[in-house]
């Protein structure tokens, strides 16, 4: 090939190979490989790419779940230091005398009390259920065990500490006591 110069600037002259006989079949056949090649270089780059962002979407989804767990760890050890403090405005408000029950300071305390199980319920926190329930080492612990009349033996009896879930996972375990069944009785035949 060569260039002349037309009223358009550079053009290209194409001069075109003359096969030689018995050459074409020869020059078609080198010519369906180097396709066949290209073509299976072209499959191979497109696979690459279709991997690549498939390692990519799932790299950013395993991120967002990673951020999502660490973000509900920290929620979790924020809330696990609050729920003393809720514990004991609770117990403080339980053991106010008879004659204290109308003074001002037991009503900011009952005021605070409810503003953080406002909070905390607003956080996603909910107690978990227990006296009456099957006991279970999931959701309590059991301090005691207790004869009792009214729950059969391996349930849970009475609560000493409120435990709390979030987000389906326990917060705090409840404390419990546990029913051993009903007493003895005393009477012999």
């Amino acid at each position: 090939m060569s260039e002349t110069q037309g009223p358009q600037g550079p053009q290209e002259e194409r001069v075109e190979a003359v096969p030689q006989e018995g050459g074409t079949e020869a020059t078609a056949i080198d010519l369906q490989q180097e396709l066949e090649k290209a073509q299976n270089e072209a499959a191979q780059w497109h696979d690459r790419y279709l991997r690549s962002a498939a390692e990519l979407a799932n790299y950013r989804k395993r991120v967002e779940r990673e951020r999502e767990q660490q973000f509900l760890r920290l929620k979790m050890d924020v809330l696990r230091q609050l729920l003393p403090i809720a514990d004991d405005f609770h117990l403080a408000l339980e053991n106010v005398p008879p004659d204290h029950q109308e003074f001002a300071w037991v009503e900011g305390v009952a005021l605070i009390a409810n503003k953080i199980d406002s909070l905390l319920q607003q956080a996603g926190v909910e107690p978990i259920p227990a006296v009456g329930e099957p006991f279970d080492p999931v959701y309590h612990d059991a301090l005691m065990q207790e004869e009792s009349d009214d729950y059969p033996q391996g349930f849970v009896s009475g609560e000493i500490r409120k435990g709390y879930t979030l987000g389906g996972e326990v917060l705090r375990p409840t404390l419990v006591r546990v029913s051993s069944g009903p007493r003895a009785s005393n009477h012999q035949a």
